[in-house]
């Protein structure tokens, strides 16, 4: 377990740097990484590398879902949440249903006329697994860029609150599907026949009640934090916070993932605002942040081994993906543009210039492969090989699951065998994991250049000029020092210092005026410039005073006014700022 944490740490870190050093989104590399896992696996390399994990359902709904979800809710800002609920819960509630409604009726029409054999119980249970939203690498391009503050709200908060009611509705789904199919899902029970009314009702109950649990657990960890000031215990009340709204939720049939995200926007704009110091948030945020990066990069690591991509790449299965992937962007747009329509104010519609990026902005993730590995097949349960699906061994005895269908007052009994329970399986997980790969590798690599066309990306080539202008500033006053350095050593003649000199300082009066006359043109150089310069002195200051309290010249109250002076300090500059513009 020991070597397989390292080795699974080791491959991320190491994609991270790749990420980085490409300027490539950090999920893209992820896939990538799990595909080459993926290779090994196949190879029976892994496990001599130490990957020899296995993931369960109950570690993936239990441990990894609730981190990835809290930390991405913590960084909500609910203000500008709550100015822009009319798209968020437009896309993130009928835009899902319809969405996914939508995809399995176009997916059956394709299917009639193509005859790739697909029943209707496999497309709709496909389409409830694909219609969470994971843009993480958009949001990060978001941020990178400083793209309109508006739209990063609207795509991040569709996907949060979609993410919670995919679950749901992907566990009415399930119940659905699951005696046709022959599967079953520990969270939402044995698999047993469901009608529409008592769905909607289930639906409502999970959702409404996911909030309300949500709400009380955030609220009850911030009013706790406010009460003593000692980040360590009040980093551990955060994690209490995002596992305990999972487990309480589940404990009362409600939505874990609708919980976990509320509790977490609570935590993030309640308690982080009024009852943390600033040395505590920075220590929140940074637990979480590192905690994302390790959630994310096990997921997709650990998924990995359970692909097979001779299996994925097949005939019977490359058309199925191709065509998902199709049909889930074209009523992606349906939606979007739809709830572009439905929003008649002005001043809340959604931008023209928005509605492309949002669209393709859709990106299928982790979600959609936790949810494929959640499930539990009647076949894995009887053959009792995975020590995970022993709980649910008791839905089949035997190697068969028998269906009771009624009909005209009669029973029938039907048989699902365990060679068709798997067939499905085999199907239905290509599929998913298929249309996620080519989501985020497509999706992911062209949101830059398509945000660029559509005129939210500011950055031009003045900007690529200014910052090699900075270079070159840089290396010249580099090479003067060096130059003094030399002269005062006396390892060269005057003369040659002397023409070395006058060069140098040239070149250095060119290059400044240059920037002079950039910064004339184009103001906002300076503002980015300012910025990121500020920031730094301010990250510094703070640090000298933890330093000095660390060093016992002064003590902790101290520290933390000085601290918090300087964060109320960047308030006030980023005012003054806003108003000389």
């Amino acid at each position: 377990m020991a070597l397989s944490f390292v080795a699974i740490l080791t491959v991320a870190c190491g994609m991270a740097l790749l990420a980085k050093r490409f300027r490539l989104p950090y999920t893209v590399v992820l896939v990538v990484a799990g595909l080459i896992v993926s290779v090994l696996a196949s190879a029976g390399e892994a496990e001599s590398i130490g990957l020899d994990i296995h993931l369960s359902p109950e570690l993936l709904l239990q441990l990894f879902l609730p981190i990835l979800l809290f930390e991405a809710a913590f960084h909500v800002d609910l203000r500008q949440f709550l100015n822009n609920w009319r798209p968020i819960l437009c896309l993130a509630i009928p835009g899902v249903i319809v969405g996914m409604l939508l995809t399995t009726g176009f997916f059956l029409l394709v299917d009639q006329v193509s005859g790739m054999g697909l029943s209707w119980q496999m497309i709709l249970l496909i389409a409830a697994m694909l219609a969470a939203t994971d843009p993480i690498s958009v949001v990060a391009l978001f941020k990178e860029f400083s793209v309109s503050k508006r739209l990063g709200i609207i795509v991040e908060g569709e996907s949060l609150i979609n993410d919670g009611v995919a679950v749901v509705l992907f566990g009415v789904v399930v119940k659905i599907t699951a005696i046709h199919l022959g599967l079953t899902l520990p969270h939402f029970g044995n698999a047993i026949s469901v009608e529409a009314l008592q769905a909607v009702l289930d639906f409502l109950r999970e959702v409404l009640l996911g909030t309300a649990t949500g709400l009380g657990v955030g609220l009850a960890i911030s009013y706790l934090t406010s009460k003593f000031d000692d980040q360590h215990i009040e980093v551990a009340l955060t994690v209490i916070a995002a596992f305990g709204a999972n487990i309480v939720a589940m404990e009362l049939h409600a939505s874990g993932v609708i919980a976990v995200v509320v509790c977490g926007m609570m935590i993030g704009n309640v308690g982080v605002k009024h009852g943390m110091s600033p040395t505590t948030r920075e220590e929140v945020v940074s637990f979480w942040e590192f905690a994302a990066f390790l959630a994310n990069s096990f997921v997709f690591i650990l998924i990995g081994l359970k692909i097979q991509l001779s299996e994925m790449f097949s005939a019977n299965v490359v058309g199925p993906i191709a065509v998902f992937f199709v049909i889930m962007m074209g009523v992606r747009v349906i939606t979007v543009y739809g709830v572009h329509g439905l929003v008649r104010r002005s001043d809340l519609r959604l931008k023209e210039r928005w509605l492309p990026v949002i669209a393709w902005s859709g990106v299928r993730g982790s979600l959609s492969m936790v949810l494929a590995m959640m499930l539990v097949w009647v076949g894995d349960a009887g053959l009792g090989h995975d020590k995970h699906t022993d709980h649910v061994a008791d839905v089949s005895k035997t190697e068969q699951v028998y269906i009771a269908e009624s009909n005209n007052s009669e029973s029938k009994v039907s048989m699902v065998s365990q060679e068709k329970a798997m067939e499905s399986k085999a199907t239905i997980l290509n599929i998913v994991y298929g249309v996620v790969l080519l989501s985020i590798l497509l999706q992911g690599t062209t949101m830059e250049w398509l945000m660029k066309r559509a005129g939210l990306i500011e950055e031009s080539s003045e900007e690529t000029e200014y910052e090699m202008a900075l270079a070159r500033r840089q290396a010249i006053r580099a090479l003067l020092e060096d130059l003094e350095s030399a002269e005062r050593k006396g390892s060269m003649a005057n003369e040659t210092y002397a023409i070395l000199n006058k060069r140098l300082t040239k070149r250095r009066e060119a290059n400044d005026q240059r920037m002079e006359a950039m910064l004339e043109k184009m103001p906002v150089l300076n503002e980015i410039e300012l910025e990121m310069e500020s920031a730094h002195l301010r990250a510094l200051e703070k640090q000298i005073y933890r330093d000095l309290e660390k060093e016992g010249e002064l003590d902790y109250d101290s520290m933390e006014e000085l601290v918090q002076e300087v964060v109320e300090r960047a308030g006030q500059d980023k005012h003054e700022s806003d108003s000389d513009a």
